[in-house]
C-alpha cells in the first residue's frame, strides 16, 4: 500500500518555515498595529536611502554589463539543457511570458503617471519650467531609466546566475545554487538555506507590492467606470478574486495556465498601443519617442550612477533608488521562473529575449502612452494631469483613455490588462516559491509543477501581505518593504555573477554536457535552429498544451 506523502514531507523545512514564519509576524503586526507598522517602515527606509544608495543605484548598470558579457560572449552559445535539448514552447509564446510576468503590472500604473508627473513637477536640481521642454525630456529620461534596461538588466541577470547551474550542471532548483561554483555542496547547507529563505521573504514582499499598486489600480477602475467605492472592502474583494484565479491557474502546467494569460495579456498590450499611438497624434508620440530615445542612450551613464551628492533633494532615492530595490525584491523567483521557460535555449537568446525584447516593448509602451499624455495635455487641450492630480495616481491610464471616444469600452479593456497583468506576475511567483520551498525532484526541463498545496499557500500569503501593506500606509508601506528586501538581495546577487563568471571559466568542472568544449554547441547550433523552425514554430497554433 502506498504511504500517504503529508504536507510536511513536501516541503524542504529549512527553506519554507523561515520566511513563511516571519511572513506571518509581518501580517499580524501590521493588521494590529498599523500605525506602529509604518511608523518602523519608514525608519528603516529612511536607513537604506542615507547609507546604501550608493550601492542599490549603480548595481543596475554593474548587471547590465553582466548580461551583456554573458549573452555575447563565447559562453553565450552554449545550450540550456544540452546540445540536444529542444524548446518546449515557440519564441513568441516565451517572450509573452517573459513580459507580462516581469513588469506587467508596473508599465500599467506608471505608463501614463511618471512621464505626466515629471514633466509637471520636474526634479528640483534640474531647475527647469513645468511643461518646457526641458522638463518634457527628463520625464521621457527618467521613465527610460526606471522601466528600460536596469530592471530587466536585474531580472535577467537574477536568471542567469542559476539557469546554467540547474540546466547543465545538474543542480536543484534554487537561488542558492547560483553560490555552488563559489562554496560547492556547502551551497545547500547553512548558508544556502538562508539565502533561499531570505529570496523567498523578498520575493513575496516584493510581488505583494505589485499586488498592491494592482489592486488600487483595478479598484480605481472599478470605480470609475462602475461606481464601486475603492476602500478597503473593495480591495480584500478584489485580493481574494485575484488569489483564487491565479491558484487555478498555478496548479496547471506551465505551458497550459500561464501560457494562455500571457498570450491574451500580449494580445491586449498591442491593441491599446495601436490605439494609443492612432488616437493622440502619431507624429508628434513618434518624434518624441526617437528623441527621447537618443537623449536616453546619450546620457545613459550619466542617469546610471548620479546620486544627486550635492542639492541632496531625496527625489533620486524616492525614485531611481526605489526602483532598483524593488525590482531586487522580484527578481529571485521571477529570475527562477524565467529559468522555467529556459530548456533548450541558449544563453544568448535567454538574454536576447528576457532583457532586449521587453525594453523595447518598454520604450514604445511608455512613449505612446506617457509620452501621448504629455501631447496630449500640451497641444490638444487634454486634462490628463488635471485628473491625476485632483484624483490620485491610479487615475492615470484611466484618465488617458477618458480623452478619445469610445473611453468606456477602453477603459474596460484596460482594466482587462491589469487584471491579467497580475495574475501572471503572481501565479508565476508562487509556482516559483513552491517549487523552490519543495524537497528536490526530477525536474530538467522546467515543466514539472509543485505540490498544489504549497502553491496555494505562497498565493495566500501574498494575498495577506499585499492587504496589510495597504490598510497600513498605502503605496508608502508598499514601497518600504521592496527597498528592505532588495538591499540584501543585490548583495547576493554580487557573489552569484562572481560565481557565474568562475563557472564559465571552469566549464570542465560545471557543464556536464561539454567536458569544458564549447566547440559541441557550436555544431549543434544550426540543428537546433533548424529543429525550431519545423517543431516549435508551428506549434504556436496546433500545440496539444494550447501553446
Amino acid at each position: 500500500m502506498k504511504k500517504k506523502v503529508g504536507f510536511l514531507d513536501i516541503i524542504n523545512k529549512r527553506i519554507f518555515f523561515p520566511p513563511a514564519i516571519a511572513l506571518v509576524i509581518f501580517v499580524f503586526i501590521g493588521i494590529l498595529f498599523p500605525e506602529n507598522f509604518g511608523v518602523a517602515a519608514n525608519a528603516a527606509l529612511d536607513f537604506v536611502f542615507k547609507y546604501f544608495s550608493w550601492f542599490l543605484f549603480p548595481v543596475a548598470l554593474v548587471m547590465l554589463g553582466f548580461c551583456l558579457w554573458a549573452g555575447f560572449s563565447k559562453y553565450g552559445n552554449i545550450r540550456l539543457g544540452g546540445p540536444d535539448a529542444k524548446p518546449t514552447m515557440s519564441k513568441a509564446v516565451w517572450f509573452a511570458i517573459a513580459l507580462t510576468s516581469g513588469i506587467g503590472v508596473g508599465i500599467t500604473f506608471y505608463g501614463v503617471y511618471e512621464p505626466v508627473l515629471f514633466s509637471m513637477t520636474p526634479p528640483d536640481f534640474l531647475s527647469v519650467a513645468p511643461m518646457s521642454e526641458a522638463a518634457i525630456f527628463s520625464a521621457m529620461q527618467f521613465t527610460f531609466l526606471h522601466w528600460g534596461l536596469h530592471p530587466y538588466a536585474i531580472y535577467t541577470t537574477a536568471g542567469l546566475i542559476i539557469v546554467f547551474m540547474f540546466y547543465n550542471g545538474k543542480q536543484p532548483f534554487r537561488c542558492s545554487s547560483a553560490l555552488y561554483p563559489l562554496l560547492g555542496e556547502k551551497a545547500y547547507k547553512g548558508i544556502g538555506d538562508a539565502v533561499d529563505s531570505l529570496f523567498v521573504f523578498a520575493v513575496i514582499g516584493g510581488t505583494a507590492t505589485s499586488l498592491g499598486l494592482a489592486v488600487l489600480l483595478i479598484a480605481r477602475g472599478l470605480e470609475y467606470l462602475y461606481g464601486i467605492p475603492s476602500n478597503a472592502v473593495s480591495w480584500l474583494i478584489i485580493l481574494i478574486a485575484v488569489a483564487g484565479v491565479c491558484i487555478l491557474a498555478a496548479i496547471t502546467p506551465v505551458s497550459k495556465g500561464i501560457a494562455f494569460i500571457g498570450n491574451a495579456n500580449t494580445i491586449l498590450y498591442i491593441f491599446v498601443l495601436i490605439f494609443a499611438f492612432v488616437a493622440v497624434d502619431p507624429l508628434k508620440v513618434t518624434e518624441l519617442l526617437f528623441s527621447s530615445i537618443g537623449e536616453y542612450f546619450q546620457n545613459f551613464i550619466h542617469l546610471s550612477l548620479y546620486l544627486e551628492p550635492i542639492a541632496r533633494t531625496g527625489w533620486i532615492s524616492a525614485w531611481n533608488v526605489f526602483y532598483n530595490a524593488w525590482w531586487l525584491a522580484c527578481a529571485p523567483l521571477v529570475g527562477l521562473f524565467f529559468v522555467k521557460l529556459a530548456y533548450g535555449r541558449t544563453i544568448r537568446e535567454f538574454v536576447t529575449v528576457n532583457l532586449f525584447a521587453p525594453v523595447i516593448f518598454s520604450f514604445v509602451w511608455f512613449g505612446f502612452f506617457g509620452g501621448g499624455s504629455i501631447i496630449m495635455d500640451k497641444f490638444h487641450g487634454g486634462t490628463i494631469g488635471t485628473l491625476v492630480e485632483k484624483i490620485g495616481s491610479d487615475m492615470s491610464l484611466y484618465a488617458f483613455f477618458a480623452q478619445f471616444p469610445f473611453s468606456g469600452l477602453m477603459n474596460f479593456i484596460a482594466l482587462v490588462v491589469v487584471v491579467l497583468s497580475i495574475i501572471t506576475l503572481v501565479q508565476a511567483i508562487m509556482v516559483a516559491a513552491a517549487q523552490m520551498t519543495c524537497k528536490s525532484n526530477d525536474d530538467t526541463t522546467g515543466e514539472v509543477a509543485p505540490p498544489k498545496i504549497s502553491v496555494i499557500f505562497w498565493g495566500i500569503a501574498m494575498l495577506m501581505i499585499a492587504y496589510t501593506l495597504l490598510i497600513s500606509g498605502g503605496i508608502s508601506a508598499l514601497q518600504t518593504i521592496s527597498v528592505i528586501c532588495g538591499l540584501a538581495v543585490a548583495i547576493i546577487f554580487c557573489f552569484g555573477i562572481i560565481a557565474y563568471v568562475k563557472s564559465m571559466h571552469n566549464l570542465k568542472e560545471f557543464d556536464t554536457y561539454s567536458n569544458g568544449d564549447l566547440s559541441i554547441y557550436a555544431k549543434n547550433e544550426e540543428i537546433a535552429s533548424k529543429v525550431e523552425n519545423m517543431q516549435v514554430q508551428p506549434s504556436a497554433c496546433t500545440d496539444e498544451n494550447g501553446v
